[in-house]
């Protein structure tokens, strides 16, 4: 097939961008011939690319990089407008950024003819058999003006945080679910959602659900022996956040400034690693310690303050467990507040961080945490086993994530398709989430392969009065189980059978077909009326 991928956003550094990426390598390895239409500034970085277009808004298309490498496809970069619309401005980006929920009118008629112009473009170029759009806003009503048949890819950002927020998205979202010819949804939580927002429009009959997948080859296990060569196959240079910021950070925080920790969202670059990211790993105990893994964006709604609430819990039975938080964000300096409120015994400020948490970050979560509050839990020791470690590219993560005991997300918003579950299975290392949304319904498709017993201790308490203390509680006892080493080869079978892209891409061209195929059938009997 001759497919199409209009994401629209980078191929880095989120879900749906390394969705996109990956899905695009596994067509193309299949013998599918794949383009995808996106915002990634670097093509010619990602080892995939075959080649690679860059269309302006005129839909003049100029070669920009022709390399061949194996099971290549074909990047085709589209133009950015005067501004650069997004779910969440929570990551540091170039350009004039503007969540959709607050462009005007004017500014969403611009975007929405110039990317019309550009898509219109490429695809006229290319002739796609099948186009597919992802998330709800704002692929799906380009995709819909271009004459190709197309279908829907729902991610979970632009639900909760555009489509629902802003009567003008929902209305839009749901035009051009009407047109498309089909939805495929990566769970069975993600399609009820959209359902549920348009409940009279009899969407349920064109439907299906291909779950994520994981890279098997890229993701590994690594034996606990040989845990410090992984670690040691990272090089730098890096220049992310320096040691020197986050001292800063405390000594401010010491002196009662506690807003600083609004202060740090441009002052470094959160898309490279930390400048002492190897200097941090090296205080590791691979061989001989537990390891706790968070790997995600740090905003609030990934629940990691619950997680370092029980730390101290943690640590008074397993003295030797360390965190490492892999990811960047707004939110980061406000968990590293809560670090050393914890390490100093600081009750201000972890009243002040307990009472306006969530309004810390910059996305629309508002107002104290839920679950962590009262006296603060004096830990000193926590100050020397919580490592913030910046954002890791996959090219970074696969060689730290095996080096895991356990991967913990403890998430308290909905979450769509989390691709760090099958992450962990990949890399034999098990994974503890937060018991709703897509994290449930991943553990659902797992609990038959894997067995209860286990998957049922992979579930995560939600109920913010019981949190805290059902983490640590949890953490606790997987961590003393002399038996979660023998649970990391049958995680990994699971995920090379069931969860590798290879199988994926096989399940989503069916999907395509299906609906091709009914498409066509529609307008055979409508041409016979």
């Amino acid at each position: 097939m001759r497919i199409a991928l209009h994401h629209g956003y980078e191929l880095t550094g989120s879900g749906s961008n390394e969705y996109n990426r990956y899905l695009a390598r596994a067509l193309a390895r299949a013998g599918h011939e794949v383009h995808v239409l996106c915002r990634e500034p670097a093509p010619d970085r990602i080892d995939v690319v075959r080649a690679a277009w860059k269309w302006s808004a005129t839909g003049k298309g100029e070669e920009q990089f022709t390399r061949e490498v194996e099971s290549g496809y074909t990047v085709h970069q589209l133009p950015d407008g005067a501004v650069r619309p997004v779910y969440l401005t929570d990551k540091q980006r170039d350009g004039v950024v503007k969540a959709f929920t607050q462009l005007t009118d004017e500014e969403l008629a611009e975007y929405h003819a110039l990317n019309v112009t550009a898509v219109r473009a490429v695809v006229d170029a290319v002739k796609p058999d099948i186009l597919m759009a992802n998330h709800l806003v704002w692929q799906p009503s380009v995709a819909a003006e271009t004459g190709v048949p197309f279908v829907v890819f729902p991610h979970g950002s632009a639900i909760e945080y555009t489509v629902r927020a802003d009567p003008r998205y929902e209305e839009a979202a749901g035009r051009a679910l009407e047109r498309a010819s089909g939805i495929i949804s990566g769970s069975r939580e993600v399609l009820d959602r959209i359902l549920a927002l348009y409940p009279a429009r009899g969407f349920e009959r064109k439907t299906t659900i291909v779950g994520v997948g994981v890279d098997t080859k890229l993701f590994a296990p690594v034996a606990r022996a040989d845990r410090p060569a992984s670690i040691a196959r990272l090089r730098g240079p890096f220049h992310g956040k320096t040691a020197a910021q986050s001292r800063a950070l405390r000594a401010s925080l010491d002196a009662g400034d506690f807003d600083s920790v609004r202060a740090y969202f441009g002052a470094y670059d959160q898309k490279s690693p930390d400048a002492d990211l190897l200097a941090t790993l090296a205080r590791v105990p691979w061989v001989d310690g537990r390891v706790l893994l968070f790997v995600g964006a740090l905003t609030a709604g990934k629940g990691l303050q619950s997680v370092i609430a029980a730390l101290p819990r943690v640590l008074a039975h397993r003295p030797d467990t360390h965190l490492l938080v892999v990811g960047s964000g707004a939110y980061r300096e406000a968990l590293e507040a809560l670090v050393h409120a914890i390490a100093t015994g600081n009750q201000a400020l972890f009243d002040h961080l307990c009472q306006h948490g969530f309004t810390l970050d910059r996305s629309d979560l508002t107002g104290g945490w839920r679950d962590v509050g009262g006296d603060v839990p004096h830990a000193p020791l926590i100050a020397d086993r919580v490592h913030f470690l910046g954002r890791l590219d996959h090219a970074l993560l696969r060689h730290v994530f095996p080096c895991a005991d356990l991967a913990v997300f403890p998430s308290v918003v909905a979450e769509a398709y989390p691709l760090v579950l099958m992450e962990a299975l990949a890399n034999g290392v098990l994974p503890v989430v937060s018991d709703f949304t897509g994290f449930r319904d991943g553990l659902d498709r797992i609990e038959p392969l894997l067995g209860s017993s286990w998957v049922d201790r992979m579930r995560l308490p939600i109920e913010p009065a019981h949190r805290v203390e059902g983490i640590a509680g949890r953490l606790v006892a997987l961590l003393a189980d002399e038996s979660l080493p023998s649970i990391g080869p049958r995680l990994r079978e699971v995920a090379v059978t069931h969860f590798d892209w290879s199988v994926r891409a096989d399940q989503i061209v069916a999907a395509y077909r299906d609906f091709l195929a009914r498409n066509r059938d529609r307008n055979a009997s409508t041409a016979s009326m």
